[in-house]
C-alpha cells in the first residue's frame, strides 16, 4: 500500500492502478478515461503532486544524466533522503512543463502541492502564469511550511507560507485555523470545538481568512482534517477521552461549521462528513495510515444506514449549500473582508460572533450573523436591535431553508454553531462560481472523493484564481 510518494517518472500515471502497467498506452488511455468519467458525472479532479524529491536521488533519470543535478547535494528538508532543486533552470523548466502537461493532456482541474515550500517563488509563479494562459479555472495549492533545505544559489525565495505574497495565484493550507479548530497535530490537547481556552485568535483570523501570512483570503484554505495525522473524529476523540459520543458529535459539526463559512477556501478530508475513523486491529489510532490496508482507510458507506451518521452526513450538505447560497462568504480581497466583516466583542469565553454585512460580491442578503458556542452551556446572545433575523444553521439542521427566526437574542445550543440571515437568504443557484468550483462542492456533498480531500472553491477570476 503506498499513497504515491515515491516518484519515479513524473509524466507518466502509476501503473498499479493499471489493468496492464507493462503497458504504457494503457496506463495512458485508462488514467485519461478515470478523469473524463469523473468529468461526466459532474466532478472536478484535484491531482497531489510530489515534485519536491524523487524516489531515489541517485537512480533518478536527471542524476544519471547529470549526476546531482535535479537534487541539492546533502538535502533532506523533505524528510524523503533528497530535496528537488528547482532554483536550477532545467529543473524548474521541467517541474513547469510538466503540470501544463497533466492539464492539457489528462484535464485535471487543480494541482496540490506536496510540501511545496521546498520549491522556489518563480518556478510556482511560472506554472500557475503558463497554465492559467490556457486554462484559467485551474486551481493551485499547497502545503507552505518552512523546511530545512540547502538551496543551491543565492537569493532563492521558497513557495512558504511567509513568501505568499510572492505567489499571489497560489494558496497555502492554514494550519493556524486548523490548530485552533481542534488542537495542535503533534500534542493532542484539545482545541476552540473541544473545550479548550485561549484558541479565540485563531480562530479569528481564520474566520476573517487573515493568517499573519495571507495577503488575502484567496491564498487561505481553511480546514480541521486532511489525509494526514488522524481524522477529525478521532483526533476529538483522543483530545477529549471524558467526552460523550453526543458532545464528540457536536464538535465534529461545529469544526466544519466554523471553516465552511469562513473567509477563504474550505477544505475537507473526505468521509469527515460521515464521522470518519481509522482504528487499527488493535484498538488504537491510525494517524499516519499511508502503508495501511483498505480496512482501515476505506470510507464506510454502510455507516449512512444508520441515523446518527446520516444526520451528520446531512449536516454537511446543508452547511455546503448554504455557503454556495451566499457570495459574502466568498469574498476575494483583505480590504472587503474588512469591511463586510466584524467580530462582535463582550462575549463569554469560547464564544464568539461576527456580523457580516450584505452588498459585496453580488450578496442579496442584507446581512449575516454567525455564532460559535464552544462552551457545554446554551448561552445567549445579543442581536442588533430592530430587525429580524432568520435561523439556517443551528446545533441540528444546516441548510437554506428557514429553521425559525428570532429578534433581540439568540440562543445558542451547547458545542454548537448559529447562522441568522436577515433579508434576502440569497442566490442559492451556482451564480459566481466557475463549472469546476460548482464541481468540487459537489463532489464534497455527495462524499464521493475519497482521495487526499476535496477543496470547495470559491468565486475566480482572471485575478483571483483560487
Amino acid at each position: 500500500f503506498n499513497w504515491g510518494y515515491d516518484p519515479v517518472n513524473y509524466n507518466v500515471p502509476e501503473g498499479s492502478y493499471s489493468t496492464d502497467p507493462y503497458n504504457g498506452a494503457v496506463r495512458v488511455r485508462e488514467m485519461k478515461q478515470m478523469v473524463k468519467g469523473m468529468h461526466d458525472n459532474g466532478l472536478s479532479v484535484i491531482m497531489d503532486v510530489v515534485y519536491n524529491h524523487v524516489q531515489d536521488a541517485n537512480k533518478f533519470c536527471f542524476n544519471l544524466i547529470v549526476p546531482g543535478y535535479f537534487s541539492r547535494e546533502n538535502s533532506n528538508g523533505s524528510g524523503c533522503g533528497n530535496d528537488t532543486a528547482s532554483e536550477r533552470s532545467m529543473v524548474s523548466k521541467y517541474i513547469v512543463d510538466s503540470v501544463n502537461y497533466w492539464a492539457d493532456e489528462y484535464h485535471i482541474d487543480g494541482f496540490r502541492f506536496d510540501l511545496v515550500g521546498l520549491l522556489d517563488v518563480d518556478t510556482i509563479n511560472a506554472l500557475v502564469e503558463t497554465v492559467h494562459a490556457k486554462h484559467p479555472d485551474v486551481i493551485f495549492y499547497g502545503e507552505g511550511w518552512t523546511m530545512d533545505t540547502a538551496v543551491t544559489m543565492d537569493n532563492v525565495s521558497l513557495a512558504t507560507q511567509p513568501n505568499a505574497y510572492l505567489t499571489p495565484g497560489f494558496a497555502y493550507f492554514n494550519d493556524t485555523i486548523r490548530d485552533g479548530i481542534k488542537g495542535g497535530v503533534f500534542d493532542k490537547l484539545p482545541g476552540f470545538v473541544s473545550g479548550a481556552s485561549g484558541e479565540t485568535a485563531k480562530i479569528m483570523s481564520g474566520f476573517k481568512g487573515k493568517p499573519s501570512w495571507a495577503p488575502n483570503p484567496t491564498q487561505s484554505v481553511n480546514y480541521a482534517s486532511c489525509h494526514d495525522n488522524n481524522t477529525l473524529m478521532d483526533r476529538l476523540a483522543l483530545s477529549r477521552p471524558d467526552a460523550s459520543r453526543e458532545d464528540l458529535i457536536r464538535m465534529n459539526n461545529l469544526a466544519a461549521a466554523i471553516y465552511m463559512t469562513s473567509q477563504g477556501i474550505p477544505f475537507m478530508q473526505a468521509g469527515e462528513e460521515m464521522l470518519r475513523t481509522k482504528p487499527n486491529a488493535d484498538g488504537t489510532l491510525n494517524e499516519n495510515s499511508y502503508n495501511a490496508s483498505d480496512e482501515v482507510n476505506s470510507i464506510k458507506w454502510s455507516t449512512l444506514d444508520d441515523p446518527e451518521y446520516a444526520k451528520v452526513f446531512e449536516y454537511y450538505k446543508g452547511l455546503i449549500a448554504f455557503r454556495k447560497a451566499h457570495p459574502i462568504l466568498r469574498l476575494s480581497s483583505a480590504d472587503d473582508v474588512n469591511s463586510a466583516v466584524k467580530m462582535v466583542g463582550g462575549l463569554p469565553s469560547n464564544v464568539l460572533a461576527f456580523e457580516i454585512a450584505g452588498g459585496l460580491n453580488g450578496e442579496t442578503a442584507q446581512g449575516l450573523y454567525v455564532i460559535f458556542n464552544a462552551t457545554t452551556q446554551t448561552q445567549t446572545v445579543s442581536l442588533p436591535a430592530g430587525y429580524t433575523w432568520n435561523v439556517y444553521v443551528n446545533g441540528e439542521k444546516a441548510g437554506t431553508e428557514v429553521l425559525g427566526t428570532v429578534s433581540g437574542e439568540a440562543e445558542v445550543a451547547p458545542i454548537s454553531a448559529m447562522v441568522l440571515v436577515r433579508g434576502a437568504q440569497g442566490d442559492s443557484s451556482n451564480k459566481g462560481l466557475s463549472g469546476g468550483a460548482v464541481a468540487a462542492i459537489a463532489a464534497v456533498s455527495a462524499g464521493v472523493l475519497a482521495g487526499v480531500g476535496v477543496v470547495l472553491t470559491k468565486n475566480r477570476s482572471k485575478k483571483n484564481k483560487k
